[in-house]
């Protein structure tokens, strides 16, 4: 048994470094693809967040099934959903292609909250300390597809930078089958496929206005978001059930989420932009390098975050990501003139904030409801911060639009700094040690 659990979390963190490096791969080449494919800065925004806005359209529809279903089936079909998209990417030779590579890539954003599901069945009396892995390998894959695009798009070409992922998720799949456990659930519900789809719709139009400024699809959105309550409140199985939404562990480690990914993917994307002015002149391999240091310390912290959930609960380690998060966006804004600058702001925002404020948020919305409902929380966390990735770069990418100086990238980690502090006034929400229990016993804890 014990070998099996094994076996099994090496597929599970294979697929969360995978995923997370997939996520990531596009910032360091985008002036690359920006100039092969002939991109102006809106389109380049559009590209680095296609996989997230698909992952949060799809996500909710892809944890039900795991809550009801079973995780093992779920992963092997996602993997190749991953498989085929980093393919198309890989061989795009126009814009719209690529995007639909991104897109396919991005229908296995659901892995996550997948494997979270998957993951509590294994180890009901650790899952803090195993959510605390995936999350952490998830972000050091985020920083191990920024440390290898530069060099693999100079060295090779900018298509090994989708290839080379492309064959280690195709060997994850092949093994998977053997090593994941084939556990029968006691749910088989019918999917509650009208609530699906509108909510599908509503999240894919909330992502078209947010990248094109349209009022008329915001108001769609509105439409379609009162639409899909209206029939999960009458659903005998509702693809979300909206008690869940009302959790306040749930609501507020969403909150959380979406401002942290607002905040680092707009960071991702100034960063890159930035190490690619006149100033550095930074090829992709450059702007990997400099990054480095941020891979190396997310490796140590992502993982230890999960431990220091269990001892000191996860308002205090959430609390210690977020002002980290803020000093070292702040320390950017600040000082962005010298490559060590820009290093040590990477490190302490990416490397030590993100990571571990990640963690906590998706160990305490886990610690909130019962074991049933895991794969549905967690992805209600993955689809704020979708939303707030998506929001983060567009706002980053209307900025240089408008205005690429100096001022601009000040202006731009001001703002990301401002915005990662915003949730601190919810943390009542967020369960202290306490919030342990609910691993245990699958009954929702969150204080409040």
């Amino acid at each position: 048994m014990l070998r099996t659990t094994r076996s099994a979390m090496v597929v599970l963190a294979a697929l969360a470094v995978t995923i997370g490096a997939l996520e990531s791969i596009p910032f360091p080449a985008l002036p690359l693809l920006q100039r092969e494919l002939g991109l102006d800065p809106a389109q380049a925004g559009l590209l680095s967040t296609t996989l997230i806005i698909t992952s949060a359209v799809t996500m909710p529809i892809v944890a039900k099934i795991a809550d009801d279903r079973g995780g093992r089936r779920t992963l092997l079909v996602l993997t190749w959903c991953i498989v085929a998209g980093a393919m198309l990417s890989a061989f795009a030779t126009t814009f719209p292609v690529i995007l639909l590579g991104q897109f396919l890539q991005g229908l296995g954003g659901g892995i996550l909250p997948v494997s979270f599901v998957v993951a509590r069945e294994l180890f009901t009396d650790s899952t803090p300390a195993a959510v605390g892995w995936l999350t952490g390998l998830f972000t050091v894959g985020t920083g191990l597809g920024v440390l290898a695009s530069g060099p693999l798009a100079d060295a090779l070409s900018r298509r090994w930078m989708f290839l080379l992922p492309a064959l280690i998720v195709s060997a994850v799949a092949l093994i998977a089958p053997v090593v994941l456990p084939g556990r029968a659930r006691v749910r088989a519900a019918r999917l509650d496929w009208l609530g699906g789809i509108l909510l599908a719709f509503a999240l894919a139009t909330l992502m078209l206005a947010l990248y094109l400024g349209a009022l008329v699809l915001l108001a769609l959105t509105l439409v379609l978001g009162a639409g899909w309550v209206l029939v999960e409140r009458r659903a005998a199985h509702p693809m979300v059930d909206l008690h869940i939404l009302r959790t306040r562990g749930v609501w507020t480690a969403s909150v959380m989420a979406g401002v942290l990914g607002a905040s680092y993917s707009a960071t991702y994307f100034l960063v890159p932009q930035l190490l690619s002015t006149s100033r550095f002149n930074a090829t992709p391999s450059d702007i990997s390098l400099y990054l480095f240091p941020t891979v190396v310390v997310a490796i140590v912290v992502g993982p230890l975050s999960g431990l220091l959930v269990r001892r000191a609960g996860a308002r205090a380690v959430v609390v210690a990501g977020l002002a980290l998060t803020a000093a070292g966006t702040l320390f950017l804004a600040v000082w962005h003139e010298m490559p060590w600058q820009i290093v040590l702001g990477m490190l302490v925002t990416l490397g030590l904030g993100v990571g571990t404020a990640s963690t906590a948020t998706y160990t305490s919305v886990i610690a909130s409801v019962p074991e049933e409902n895991t794969g549905v929380a967690s992805a209600t966390c993955g689809i704020a911060r979708a939303i707030g990735a998506a929001l983060g770069v567009q706002v980053a990418a209307a900025l240089l639009t408008s205005s690429p100086s100096d001022g601009t990238f000040r202006l731009g980690f001001l703002l990301a700094a401002v915005v990662v502090l915003l949730p601190l006034v919810l943390l009542r929400g967020v369960p202290g040690r306490s919030g342990e229990r609910g691993f245990r016993s699958g009954l929702a804890v969150a204080q409040g």
